[in-house]
């Protein structure tokens, strides 16, 4: 039989029993969980593939019983009521994720082997996931939504501060925005170019391991921060619900290229 629990051991899942109890109690249940511990929902002949596996991360880490009650509440997001376009495309960014993340139909492209992009809508600190049915909705391309989330990003970024802490003479920056989450989307902002190259130059490099968190150096400074950084990189890796990649990431007018790797086992 299989154990519902999530977990082939006899000690209770606290975070699975606070899960399901949260989403029987918004109306919605577990039709099944497979032999990978993915919970299979069912929403309007929608078959939705939930790990909780991130959440029990943070849960651990912070005992902090949001990070299930946000899990449900995006789940009861979807499929997404999204507004029309007009409404919405003002707060639509880039979103990035690791690549074993069930993309399904959602708009997504890969970055590098690691992690891909998806796009997103973002309003009262609820992220909605754009698909293929949001554009035909809406009656646009998918041009036309990179084009958005750029634009976005771009204005975002103007009012962003890049803070620097400077190290033996060098500079290592940390990107603050009150949007946490958006940290690491605003490297793929366009004009990102333009931001940093009176303080460290341009093209740079860059480390992400989760999506709120983003250090980022000058090319000329490559060793001196790329020997240095290791432990931290792999630490919030670690240690985060929303890990993303502990690959070192080359920005250049050629985009972002992964160009070596901290490794997260020993």
């Amino acid at each position: 039989m299989l154990d519902l629990s999530g977990h082939n051991n006899q000690k209770k899942d606290i975070v699975f029993e606070k899960f399901r109890e949260q989403l029987e109690q918004s109306g919605l249940k577990i039709d099944s969980i497979d032999n990978e511990n993915l919970i299979h929902i069912n929403i309007d002949g929608n078959n939705l593939e939930i790990s909780l596996e991130n959440v029990r991360r943070n849960y651990e880490r912070d005992s902090d019983e949001s990070h299930i009650t946000d899990l449900v509440q995006t789940i009861l997001s979807y499929p997404a009521d999204v507004p029309n376009w007009e409404n919405s495309k003002n707060n639509v960014y880039i979103q990035l994720f690791p690549n074993d993340f069930d993309f399904n139909n959602l708009i997504s492209e890969k970055v590098t082997d690691e992690f891909s992009k998806i796009y997103a809508v973002s309003e009262n600190e609820k992220l909605t996931w754009i698909s293929a049915d949001n554009l035909k909705k809406w009656k646009i391309t998918e041009i036309d939504l990179i084009k958005q989330a750029d634009l976005n990003a771009n204005e975002l970024l103007a009012k962003t501060k890049i803070d620097f802490e400077i190290i033996e003479d060098r500079k290592l920056g940390m990107i603050e925005v009150e949007k946490t989450f958006l940290k690491s989307s605003l490297l793929f902002a366009s004009k990102i170019k333009e931001k940093l190259k009176a303080d460290i130059g341009f093209p740079f490099y860059a480390v992400i391991p989760v999506r709120d968190f983003c250090y980022i150096f000058s090319e000329k400074d490559f060793d001196f921060f790329a020997n240095r950084i290791g432990t931290t990189v792999v630490k919030e890796y670690q240690n985060s619900g929303y890990p993303i990649t502990t690959e070192i990431l080359f920005i250049s007018e050629n985009g972002i290229t992964a160009v070596g790797k901290y490794p997260t086992e020993k």
